[in-house]
């Protein structure tokens, strides 16, 4: 395995990718980050916008090293003190001692761990330049992510997160937060906006409409159903998908914000009884959305009364429909057809309403009307004694017979319906 490694061209590692972020670029984030608000809501704007610009400067995409330039230096150190080792190491191996000996083992040993922490180094640059890639391709991310990793999400995509990093002995790769603090690389996560609990939640609204035509049924009745429903939503979410759920909801966030006095970043990093509440909220809308769904009817079912009174309404328009010549002329009927045409339908409508009184009434444009005697008062003709309208009577039209051009115009059954339940014959 010793000599298997010793032709290995160390200074090879990641220099095979394309040119890095041009220095203009750099130093314009760096102006950018020197006059920023220092909280940490501050720098994870500044850091959004400086990941925005370098985007927009690059539309084609931004080249990633696996080496960038911010790591190059502590790079080659590393590979020049370890190729030292590697390099000693190997030449007692091929001094000819004895491979029994403690020295020889040792410098076997050795080289091992100079080819494992190389292997290490090369892994762990393409795992950063792989997660940048990632950061850069798909900057969002679940909205319970504090803004502490925000910030470092989009350092990460920006590229200033690398004047952060250091190489441990190992090959691996620690980063700064932005209270300074020392943090292996490899442990860093950000979770994604997950969908599970709104497609859960909307499949028990479609449920609840569903269970609303229901004949009978009430919210009350499912309730339980429901509850055990969610609750197994949220057990199977977990702790982190439930605050990512909860946390998408804005409206309802920003309500538990103000009715509870507390920051956001406070609250995603001390959620407290938040997603509990959610859960409670959970029910209150599905509960809701039940209320204003559409509801089962019952189909209208008429009495024995009703019935009679349909049944005597049609066989009247089927006896009304009946009752004229098919012979008569539509158009240029003559006096005489036009007399027998309207007498017929003055005759039908006093052999129905014999208490009611009709007439036909002949008018100026050589149209017939046929009209219908009602009460009313009448505000010309005032009583001596009350001050008031007296009653008087006149006569209403009911429908032409006969239109000014001559035709005949058989009478609609509509236009004496509400005569014929006036005086109780239907």
């Amino acid at each position: 395995m010793a000599e298997k490694k010793q032709g290995i061209n160390f200074y090879e590692l990641g220099r095979k990718s394309g040119a890095t972020t041009s220095k203009t670029q750099q130093s314009g984030f760096q102006s950018l980050v020197g006059s920023i608000d220092k909280t940490v809501g501050g720098m994870l704007n500044a850091s959004k916008a400086a990941t925005a610009a370098l985007t927009a400067a690059m539309p084609s995409g931004v080249a990633i090293e696996k080496v960038p330039e911010q790591l190059r230096g502590q790079v080659s150190k590393y590979l020049a003190e370890n190729k030292k080792a590697y390099t000693d190491a190997a030449a007692v191996v091929a001094s000819g001692i004895n491979p029994q000996s403690e020295r020889y083992r040792e410098a076997v040993e050795k080289m091992n761990s100079v080819s494992t922490k190389f292997d290490n180094l090369s892994n762990n640059l393409e795992s950063i330049a792989v997660a940048r890639k990632n950061a850069l391709d798909n900057p969002d991310y679940s909205p319970a992510t504090s803004d502490e990793d925000g910030l470092i999400y989009n350092n990460l995509a920006n590229g200033s997160l690398y004047q952060t990093m250091n190489i441990n002995d190992d090959g691996t790769f620690n980063y700064k937060d932005n209270e300074g603090n020392t943090k292996l690389f490899n442990d860093f996560r950000v979770e994604k906006q997950g969908f599970t609990g709104q497609q859960a939640y909307l499949g028990l609204v479609e449920d609840a409409q569903k269970n609303a035509l229901q004949k009978g049924m009430t919210f009350d009745a499912l309730r339980g159903k429901y509850q055990t429903t969610i609750n197994t939503l949220f057990d199977k979410l977990g702790p982190r998908g439930a605050l990512d759920y909860a946390f998408a909801d804005k409206e309802f966030t920003a309500k538990y914000l103000k009715d509870n006095n507390k920051e956001l970043n406070d609250l995603k990093k001390n959620p407290g009884d938040f997603v509990e509440k959610y859960k409670a909220h959970n029910m209150t809308e599905l509960e809701s959305a039940y209320n204003k769904a559409p509801k089962y009817e019952e189909e209208f079912k008429g009495t024995r009364q009703y019935y009679d009174q349909l049944a005597k309404s049609k066989e009247i328009e089927k006896d009304l429909n009946s009752m004229y010549d098919d012979t008569y002329s539509k158009k240029g009927a003559q006096g005489p057809t036009q007399d027998r045409f309207s007498q017929n339908t003055l005759g039908f409508v006093k052999n129905l309403m014999p208490q009611a009184q009709f007439k036909i009434e002949k008018n100026s444009d050589g149209s017939q009307s046929l009209m219908i005697l009602e009460g009313f008062k009448d505000p010309n003709k005032i009583d001596p004694e009350t001050g008031k309208a007296t009653d008087s009577v006149r006569y209403r039209k009911v429908q032409n017979i006969i239109n000014p051009d001559g035709s005949l115009n058989k009478l609609q059954f509509g236009n004496i319906e509400g005569l014929l339940k006036i005086n109780n014959v239907i």
